[in-house]
Formats: structure tokens, C-alpha cells, sequence
């Protein structure tokens, strides 16, 4: 522990409650603008400017607690505190997105003064009401949440399983970090919203995640990279050997996230993790919150580089195996999942617009993703490719007549180079093997090539970005 001005600051655990005062919402919660650059991967040379308004709450001297929502790209942060129209520039002082939680601070020292800290709930309710608090018009909006349930879901922000509340509330235009309460405990930030029903990051979590990022070396967020198939029917069970019912479930993949660990087999049935019996439907009972799924087992009390014991059913007879359990990683795996801070990457040649398929692009597409794209994207390896790349569409121009109304085909190679990713385009594109450069796609795509002319793409580059105002033909 230690002390500033008076408040006990946690380091690697809470704070006793008594070190705080109690609940004046007032002296606690802030108001945060958040200015960020906005990207759209359909046209990704295009960056606006957005703004995002969201919650915090004082946790401790100098560090103000919110969701990593909204913050991707921002380069202005400003808090308002009291209702007043009064802003301060804040400092970001770390974000995790895999675990959708920040923490700002407020160099100026005026902003601190009459602010005070809350308290973190070290357990989270699982029945009755909690209280919903946000800065509304200068005044403080209050509504109450009933609890719904609390389980292993998916973060927000992310693939990694951890707990999640559920609360019913009428609060509207909800899930902006808005700060939860039982009694005097912050039990939460709300993390999404969908009609009168609230997805609250639990505190518990969250000190977690505080605590992980206090250690000199933070090593992240761990994930089980496999998946597995409940083991409910008793001839899947029995045709393993294992005469035992109501328990285990088997592996029927590893590794689709790119992390895996090579403790697991496909085929092993899981028994036990960490201690906790699993059941036949993924299932185990948390000594504080009940039967909650294995999933969450992975962030509950380990982070990633740690050694979680494994019972599992592997030829015929019961073993110990030790999974180190793998960080979290967007960048791992034959499609990106999320990027972050980043902008989006491009490369235009002759007009042709090529981008990597990651998980932005596909969700930009929405409802319309081309069925190829939505199956490869399910996929965990394509003949041992680190990556893919699409065609995703054309800037019409003479050069490239012809090809104006391909949209979103997936590159299988250019002049005999297999394309993993836009540099290995860039280099294809250096050493055409004719006076042609020769671009087929996927084999499943309904058209398989073309062929545009080598020695005048440069010139046809040149002159479309400057009739479409496109200011780079690349953002690598």
C-alpha cells in the first residue's frame, strides 16, 4: 500500500473499504470527451474526426477508471467534473482492449481538489438491485438495475472469456461506461446495452486487470485456444474408453486463434481445470458465483505465461498435462480479429484497392460479406498461408476496363507469387514475369484471372489517386 494526500491507493490489491468515503456520486464520476480518428475499411484512405462521450469514475489519486471503448484512435481526451462546463485535458494513461478497461489521469491539480475516490467490489451480487449512475445535462441521472445473472460471456472489445453481469434497467442510451453501485461499491461499468437489458464489466475483473497492469512486467491476458464438443451423449464418452457420465467434454480443435499450446490433443476429454471438475456441458461450479462456464476459467485467477493443471481422458487412462496458457493476441491467427489505434492497411495498384481480411473489414461489411470471405474467415489455416488478402474494389479507369465490378474476391497470386499480405503484392508486382502482370484469385471465386499491363500501372497509379483525391497509394 501507499498514501497520497490521504487516500490508500491499492497496488496489487484493493484498498480496505474504510479507506474511502462514502458514495457522493458528485465528488466521484466524471464526464470524458473523447476526440479520435475515425476510419471506414470500405474507403480506407478516408479518416474523419469523431467524438465519443462517455463515463469514469475515481478510483484512486490520479487515476480515473472507464471502459476502452471509444478510445481506439483518440488524440484528445477531455474530463468534466461537478455538472460544470469547465474541461481538463487528460493523460491516457494505459488501455487494455482485450479487457475493455483504461485508466486516464488529469495532470492539472485544481481538477483533484474535493474529488474523492469509491471502493471496488470484491464480490459481485447475484440477485436484487443496484444503482445506475451518470452525468446528464449537468446533473446526475440516477435509475435503478435489477440482476439479471451473472456468467462467462465475451468481452466487448474482444475474443477473451471472463465474468459478465446482466442488470435490467430503464436507463436509456446506455452502455457508455456508466458506473453501477451496491450501496457504497462500485460493482461495475456498464460495457454495451440492448433495449432495457445492460452487459456490465464486473469489478472483480477489473481489479484484475488493474493489478496485472501494476506488475513491472505485464503478461497480459490469457485464452484456451481450442474448442471442444460437450460430452451430454454417453456413446461419445463410452467410445473413449471412460465409463464415467455427466463429465468432460472433448477437444475437437486447437489452435483457430493462432495462440494454442501443445499440452492438448485433439480428441482429449477435459475432466478437471484447475481444480474444478468440468461437466458434460462445459460447466463448473465457482466456490462464489456457482456453475459458470469452463471458458472463464482461463481469466479468473491466471494471466497469460502461466501453468493451469489439466485432468483429461487420453488413451484409455486418465492423465495430468500442465497448458501454459497463451496470451491473447489480435495479430495471431489466419485472420487478424480486431485492430486497434491503427489505421486500417491498403494498397492501390492501377486502381485495383487490395486490403488484408481481418475482422474490421468483415464487420464493416456487416450483412453484406460475400459468402467465400464469410467461410474463409471460419477458417483456421488455407494451405499453410499466414494471411489472406481481397481485391476488395476497383477505381474505374481505362487502364483496368473491364474489371470495375469486382468486389471483395480473395488474391490467390500475382505473377506466380502466393499473396499472404500486401507486401508480398508490392513485391509480385516488382518482378512481372511477362510484360503482364498476371492476378488470379481463389480457386472457388467465380472468376479466376486478369491481366493488366506492367509497364503502364505505375503511370495509371499516378493518375487515379490524383482524379480520386486519394492523397497515398499505400498505408502499410
Amino acid at each position: 500500500m501507499k498514501q497520497i494526500a490521504g487516500i490508500i491507493l491499492f497496488s496489487l490489491s484493493l484498498a480496505p473499504l474504510a479507506a474511502f468515503a462514502a458514495l457522493n456520486p458528485e465528488t466521484s464520476l466524471v464526464e470524458i470527451e473523447v476526440t479520435r480518428k475515425d476510419y471506414d475499411y470500405r474507403t480506407p484512405w478516408i479518416t474523419r474526426n469523431d467524438q465519443v462521450r462517455k463515463n469514469g469514475i475515481l478510483i484512486g489519486a490520479n487515476r480515473i477508471l472507464t471502459t476502452a471503448d471509444g478510445l481506439s484512435g483518440q488524440y484528445l481526451c477531455r474530463i468534466k467534473k461537478g455538472g460544470v462546463s469547465r474541461q481538463y485535458t487528460a493523460d491516457l494513461v494505459w488501455v487494455d482492449y482485450y479487457a475493455n478497461v483504461a485508466i486516464l489521469d488529469v495532470p492539472e491539480p485544481d481538477f483533484w481538489k474535493g474529488m474523492e475516490p469509491v471502493a471496488l467490489a470484491k464480490t459481485i451480487p447475484q440477485s436484487g438491485e443496484l444503482q445506475i449512475y451518470r452525468w446528464r445535462g449537468g446533473r446526475i441521472e440516477e435509475r435503478v438495475a435489477e440482476i439479471i445473472r451473472l456468467f462467462s460471456g465475451t468481452s466487448k472489445m474482444s475474443y477473451l472469456q471472463h465474468l459478465v453481469l446482466t442488470v435490467s434497467s430503464t436507463i436509456s442510451s446506455a452502455g457508455w461506461s456508466e458506473v453501477v453501485f451496491d450501496d457504497n461499491q462500485l460493482v461495475g461499468l456498464t460495457a454495451s446495452a440492448s433495449k432495457d437489458t445492460l452487459t456490465i464489466l464486473p469489478a472483480q475483473f477489473i481489479a484484475k486487470v488493474i493489478e496485472r497492469h501494476n506488475r513491472e512486467n505485464d503478461p497480459g491476458l490469457g485464452y484456451f485456444d481450442f474448442k471442444y464438443i460437450r460430452g451430454k451423449n454417453p456413446a461419445l464418452l463410452a467410445s473413449k474408453g471412460l465409463e464415467r457420465r455427466d463429465v468432460g467434454v472433448v477437444v475437437t480443435e486447437i489452435g483457430g486463434k493462432g495462440l494454442s499450446s501443445d499440452a492438448l490433443q485433439v480428441g482429449d476429454v477435459i475432466l478437471e481445470i484447475d481444480g474444478f471438475e468440468i461437466d458434460s456441458e462445459g460447466k463448473y461450479i465457482d466456490p462464489d458465483y456457482g456453475r459458470l462456464s469452463m471458458s472463464g476459467l482461463a481469466t479468473r485467477a491466471h494471466a497469460a505465461g502461466e501453468s493451469i493443471a489439466f485432468k483429461i481422458w487420453r488413451d484409455g487412462k486418465e492423465q495430468r498435462v500442465d497448458y501454459t496458457l497463451p496470451r491473447a493476441d489480435f495479430e495471431k491467427g489466419l485472420i487478424p480479429d480486431r485492430r486497434y489505434d491503427a489505421p486500417p492497411q491498403y494498397l492501390i495498384e492501377g486502381g485495383l484497392v487490395f486490403q488484408p481480411l481481418n475482422g474490421p473489414l468483415l464487420e464493416a461489411l456487416g450483412k453484406n460479406i460475400p459468402p467465400l470471405l464469410d467461410y474463409y474467415s471460419q477458417q483456421k489455416g488455407v494451405n499453410g498461408r499466414k494471411g489472406l488478402v481481397v481485391l476488395s474494389g476497383v477505381l474505374p479507369d481505362d487502364y483496368n476496363l473491364g474489371y470495375e465490378d469486382l468486389r471483395y474476391v480473395l488474391v490467390d497470386e500475382i505473377n506466380g507469387r502466393t499473396i499472404n499480405n500486401l507486401n508480398d503484392i508490392q513485391t509480385a508486382l516488382e518482378e512481372p514475369e511477362t510484360a503482364y502482370h498476371n492476378i488470379r484469385f481463389m480457386p472457388e471465386e467465380r472468376i479466376q484471372h486478369i491481366v493488366l499491363d506492367a509497364r503502364e500501372m505505375e503511370d495509371a497509379t499516378n493518375r487515379i489517386l490524383q482524379n480520386y483525391r486519394i492523397p497515398s497509394g499505400s498505408q502499410l
